[in-house]
């Protein structure tokens, strides 16, 4: 019996070789798949090795030994060389349909892109169901429909204490035939939701009829000036109301730029200024406006010397609002650290921006709780003056889920009220 051993970078080429080369009675006795060159591990290459021998006619039957053939590959194909589990990772279960057609691979054409797709789909659904099963056996116990929309908040990133709260209300609230009511269970997701959210309304005017100054800081790259824009262009061509806009953000190529021509468009002044002296003189030169709008430049988080820098700023400008500006695309750790570093410069509203780009931006509760801030305005888009809304915590509760409350049947309410 004389054995010879096929190295190629992929199993079907191996098999193609030792069927070129020994014959479609070839045995498989053995394969192996190892890395082979590159640099600790990097880019090193996949070598698959199969040996094999001239098969016997006389000592096993032909279907036989296509049976005993379609075994061995089905075990080498059923994991691929792009699908091999990381160690310690679950094992999946194997999918039914593999064994079928996989008995085929030797006396039948190769499967069609329609049978594949649907072998990928079955394998999705067993990952992801098993992911559900291990994420369950964590989660606090509830009810199967209360668990779904758990899942749904930690996926939209609402921080896992506040989504156990929230299911902890519900559950300790509603009774169990009222569980069972899907659109009533997520009708009080959605009030609990609208509670967490205080939403301050639109930019008020001061009673004593002096310059509201209002101060927008927050990261690099959030939308700062272009809200800016929006909240002037609704203020003087929406509301009449006269508008001053002071800029600090001189160092942004273009920033001022930007600035002075929304200005120019909506017809309102425009100062820069370089120095916290400067910025004091600017506000009482723009002291007749009913309304001073102060973009300032972008600060990280982790850069202490300019966030003090900016504090010397806002201190010459005392503003009456302090408004921190988030991007809802942002990562989670990012918009809690930012919200925890820019704290102390007396943020009290917050405006969260980009959510026409948000995948899930429920990290907005933990950094409301964080900074104990108030939501002004969300922005939906880059249209000046229109992509703006004043905040609204009952619609960003149903975009959180998304829900529309039209579609509540009339029974869920009634239910609720019962």
């Amino acid at each position: 019996m004389k054995l010879k051993t096929f190295k190629a970078s992929t199993m079907p080429q191996a098999l193609a070789q030792v069927k070129r080369e020994i014959g479609p009675d070839a045995v498989i006795v053995n394969t192996r798949t190892y890395s082979r060159g590159g640099f600790f591990g990097l880019r090193a290459k996949t070598v698959v090795e199969v040996t094999a021998r001239q098969g016997q006619k006389e000592s096993l039957p032909a279907p036989a030994a296509r049976s005993r053939n379609a075994e061995r590959l089905r075990r080498l194909y059923s994991v691929s060389e792009t699908q091999k589990p990381l160690p310690g990772t679950p094992r999946i279960p194997e999918n039914p349909l593999s064994s079928a057609t996989a008995a085929g691979i030797l006396a039948g054409p190769i499967r069609g892109n329609e049978e594949i797709k649907q072998e990928i789909s079955k394998i999705h659904n067993l990952v992801e169901n098993l992911v559900k099963e291990q994420r369950q056996l964590h989660a606090p116990q509830m009810p199967e429909q209360l668990f779904d929309l758990y899942l749904d908040l930690i996926q939209k990133e609402v921080a896992d204490e506040i989504a156990r709260e929230m299911v902890a209300q519900v559950q300790k609230e509603m009774t169990g035939n009222q569980l069972l009511n899907a659109n009533l269970v997520r009708k009080r997701f959605i009030d609990i939701i609208d509670q967490m959210i205080t939403a301050t309304g639109p930019i008020q005017l001061n009673s004593d009829h002096t310059a509201r100054v209002v101060a927008l800081i927050g990261p690099t790259g959030v939308g700062k000036t272009t809200t800016i824009a929006k909240l002037a262009a609704n203020l003087k061509l929406r509301q009449n109301k006269k508008v001053g806009l002071i800029t600090i953000d001189t160092y942004r190529i273009g920033a001022v730029d930007q600035l002075r021509m929304y200005a120019q468009i909506i017809d309102v002044p425009l100062k820069v200024v370089l120095t916290p002296a400067e910025l004091k003189e600017a506000v009482a030169v723009l002291a007749d406006m009913d309304v001073i709008l102060l973009d300032t430049a972008g600060r990280s988080q982790n850069d202490d010397l300019k966030i003090q820098e900016l504090k010397t700023f806002l201190d010459a400008a005392a503003p009456h609002e302090i408004h921190l500006v988030l991007s809802g695309t942002s990562h989670q750790s990012n918009m809690l650290s930012a919200a925890e570093r820019f704290k102390p410069l007396g943020v009290d509203r917050l405006i969260l921006t980009k959510l026409d780009e948000a995948i899930g931006f429920g990290v907005v509760l933990s950094v409301m709780r964080k900074v104990n801030a108030s939501l002004s305005y969300v922005t939906t888009g880059q249209d000046v003056p229109d992509d703006i809304e004043v905040g609204n915590g009952r619609k960003l509760a149903q975009m959180l889920l998304g829900w529309n409350e039209n579609n509540l049947r009339t029974d869920a309410l009634a239910g609720f009220q019962a």
